[in-house]
């Protein structure tokens, strides 16, 4: 696999030159794939069979827009979310992700004449307000937005944002969109906000379970990937396994941040995305939405309040700390056994780690429970268009054809090259990564909660035993109110 996947981005590295040996673009044919590429008397075993079927092109046409310059809007501050992983780069620097973002830049101007401006590289709230202004004002100095999930969501609510079913070339069938997005995030043949391969934030930002493997064996916890391939890795059978779990390592005789516990969510206890992520695993989901327009509030429910109570146990227990670090960085201090992280902060922070990690899918509710779930958290990128765009064949182009070559070569450098070849530290871990990326949920609720959703909402829900039916209740009413809005935009 890793010699195949090698071969595969030395043909990416190669797309510039040979878009350039090839016919001018007003003889190309449409649709020409981008395994269809090949350089001048390359000799036919170069690619191997088997890795051609791998590469799908698009079937946007042959364009060209005369040196027409690209502009998006993007998030790209800081790279603990690998939010600046969806953007261009400056240049090569041997990395093997950036490369391929380079790479994949080169290959847009090359193949439809056009110049790609750096986007905006700043925060998500920057972003909305430069949008919002730009859609008031008639602007259309940006022809797509590449922005934080949560804050598209609830600019969506503003009208700044084009129905992307209305852009030509986007065909939310192919690969490089989630499975059910047509399902999932559209309404009334609407829809908004889409992620697609072109967003590595949406991989890098993926909740998953992560533990120490130098813990597990000092504490004789074994057989994890076995529970995991049996489907029976569950959140009874991480309480079970973390309930005695702890060590005074400072030797203060106090309970703090300083001592190893089994089980740590961090400081920010079950709040967020990242409850919203166990909360889904469990089986858990916000709404059911139906075709006329009403919904059900699914949290309101006996296994919601059942989910609830196991939430309750876990972080009760004696082996569990609602504290200090979060996720990997827990993990890497040894400050605890088990603890939630994103599959980016493998790629961001663990590479240089001297220990061992192992990981795991999110835990499902119970053995019954058919498979494993997850979610991404909604500090991923996603792609809107604002309804200012001024050339709608160029962006539904252009966010068509980068979609199909980071599925083809960036994508799989992320994951098959850089998390999964360098830093995950056993086959095992290949292996649940693949089974997190493969359990990922794209839901309508969770997609277009915004800022007032359900998912800001959790951390009071699962706060304390036994008031998650008065908690629910006393939310129910503005919840109802936040997702009539969001539906009736579907519905205009």
């Amino acid at each position: 696999m890793k010699k195949a996947l090698s071969l595969l981005l030395a043909l990416a590295l190669l797309l510039p030159a040979l878009a350039a040996c090839s016919e001018s673009k007003e003889n190309t044919d449409p649709g020409t794939s981008l395994g269809d590429v090949s350089a001048p008397g390359a000799a036919e075993e170069t690619v191997p069979a088997e890795t051609e079927e791998t590469i799908i092109g698009d079937q946007v046409p042959a364009l060209d827009f005369g040196g027409a310059t690209v502009t998006m809007a993007g998030q790209g501050t800081g790279d603990a979310g690998n939010n600046n992983l969806d953007m261009t780069v400056e240049e090569m620097t041997g990395d093997v992700v950036t490369d391929a973002i380079y790479q994949r830049t080169l290959a847009m101007e090359e193949r439809f004449n056009v110049s790609i401006a750096e986007p905006l590289m700043t925060d998500y709230t920057t972003i909305s307000n430069t949008i919002k202004s730009m859609v008031t004002a008639g602007d259309s100095t940006y022809d797509f937005v590449v922005n934080q999930l949560a804050q598209t969501s609830a600019d969506v609510l503003n009208g700044y944002s084009m129905n992307l079913n209305e852009i030509p070339y986007l065909d939310f069938d192919m690969r490089w969109y989630p499975a059910n997005v047509k399902e999932s995030a559209s309404l009334n043949g609407k829809l908004f906000l889409v992620v697609s391969d072109m967003c590595l934030s949406y991989v890098g930002q993926t909740w998953s379970m992560c533990f120490n493997k130098d813990l597990t064996t000092d504490y004789g916890i074994e057989g994890l990937y076995d529970l995991a391939r049996e489907g029976a890795w569950t959140i009874d059978r991480l309480k079970s396994i973390t309930a005695d779990v702890y060590l005074d390592v400072n030797g203060n005789g106090e309970r703090d941040e300083g001592d190893t516990y089994g089980f740590t969510m961090g400081g920010s206890g079950i709040s967020g995305c990242m409850g919203a992520a166990f909360l889904y695993g469990a089986g858990q989901r916000y709404l059911d939405v139906n075709e006329d327009f009403t919904f059900v509030h699914l949290l309101d429910s006996e296994h919601g309040q059942a989910v609830a109570e196991k939430f309750y146990e876990l972080n009760s227990q004696e082996g569990s700390y609602a504290g200090g670090d979060n996720g990997i960085s827990a993990i890497m201090k040894q400050l605890a056994v088990f603890a939630p992280a994103q599959l980016g902060h493998y790629y961001v922070f663990a590479r240089d780690f001297d220990g061992t990690f192992g990981v795991l899918p999110m835990p499902k509710f119970d053995e019954a429970q058919e498979s494993y779930a997850t979610l991404c958290d909604a500090g991923c990128n996603c792609i809107s268009v604002p309804i200012t765009c001024r050339d709608p064949e160029l962006t539904g182009a252009m966010i068509e054809a980068m979609s199909a070559y980071s599925a083809n070569y960036v994508n799989p450098a992320y994951v098959e090259i850089a998390l999964q070849t360098k830093v995950a530290r056993d086959e095992e871990s290949v292996e649940m990564m693949q089974i997190v990326l493969d359990s990922r949920v794209m839901d309508f609720g969770y997609l277009y909660c915004g800022w007032n959703g359900w998912t800001w909402s959790l951390k009071d829900l699962f706060r304390d035993p036994g008031t998650y039916a008065s908690t629910l209740s006393r939310n129910l009413k503005m919840l109802t109110k936040t997702y009539e809005r969001i539906i009736k935009l579907f519905m205009d």
